[in-house]
């Protein structure tokens, strides 16, 4: 019964998730254990609040999804499940999330509802919208960072922000291409309202300036004097973990044509993989010996 609707939840969506536990990670406080143990709680938090979304957006989408060649197997449009059900499980969903945001704190709790609501606003109206609905996407990346260092107590680099924000939109952007390529394929397939507000040329442009900025940003955030007291004069050495992942993913969008699913290059990907681990691992480096 419960494998009915696994589907629904977008477990391997989860992922996106330990973005949370960035601040606790890049503070030097990972085996805290306190502060540790205080995250968690946050962790599956978002779980459940991004599932009662991808409900909902599914509930939102279902004309455009039975369109999609991949998206029309999905629950939803497919038929598997009715609609009272998804909209039944989506408040549960909801209910246990925001609960356990209110165990947490306050603070916690506002933003958990505050991601909500605004994917809510993003499902209902703000996706139609080119610019905007990936704008909103990678807000809700940023949440996910501000609730963790919340739990943990933890101040929330500015250069933390900038970059989570700037690397999820660069991945949202991404998808976008790979939505006018399954237009080009079949011009009677709309996968989203918000496509018209791009083409190939201007998401070339606009992800190579995201790629330059991401990585100026970068540079600036490892070369600064506040980090090379804190991990050492060799710490930019990490630039080159970046770049390559980067340079990979673009590699995927614009010559392979596989970007839609960023969680499903994560999962795949050797390469963005090992550029992901020797990236941290440098870090945990860095950070945990000294």
């Amino acid at each position: 019964m419960i494998k009915k609707y696994l589907p629904l939840l977008r477990v391997p969506h989860y992922l996106k998730n330990f973005y949370i536990f960035l601040p606790i990670f890049f503070s030097g406080e990972l085996f805290n254990k306190t502060k540790f143990l205080e995250t968690i709680p946050v962790f599956f938090s978002f779980c459940f609040i991004a599932s009662s979304i991808y409900i909902f957006n599914d509930l939102m989408d279902i004309s455009f999804d039975q369109q999609h060649p991949v998206k029309k197997n999905r629950p939803i449009p497919s038929g598997k499940i009715s609609k009272a059900e998804a909209y039944i499980l989506s408040f549960i969903l909801f209910a246990i999330a925001s609960t356990i945001g209110f165990f947490i704190s306050i603070k916690v709790l506002w933003i958990i509802l505050s991601y909500f609501f605004l994917n809510v606003l993003y499902s209902v109206k703000l996706k139609n919208h080119a610019l905007i609905d990936v704008t909103i996407i990678s807000i809700g990346f940023n949440l996910r960072v501000i609730a963790g260092g919340l739990a943990a107590d933890i101040t929330v680099s500015k250069w933390l922000i900038i970059m989570v924000f700037l690397l999820s939109m660069f991945q949202a952007l991404s998808k976008r291409m790979d939505d006018i390529y399954i237009m080009l394929t079949d011009v009677n397939k709309q996968v989203r309202m918000s496509i018209h507000g791009y083409s190939i040329e201007f998401l070339q442009i606009v992800l190579s300036m995201l790629t330059g900025v991401l990585l100026v940003c970068y540079i600036m955030y490892i070369i600064s004097p506040e980090i090379i007291l804190r991990l050492g004069e060799y710490s930019y050495f990490t630039t080159l973990f970046v770049l390559l992942g980067l340079l990979r993913y673009l590699q995927l969008t614009f010559i392979k044509k596989t970007s839609g699913s960023p969680v499903k290059i994560l999962t795949q990907d050797r390469f963005i993989q090992l550029s992901i681990f020797f990236w941290l691992l440098s870090f945990a480096v860095l950070i945990y010996t000294k």
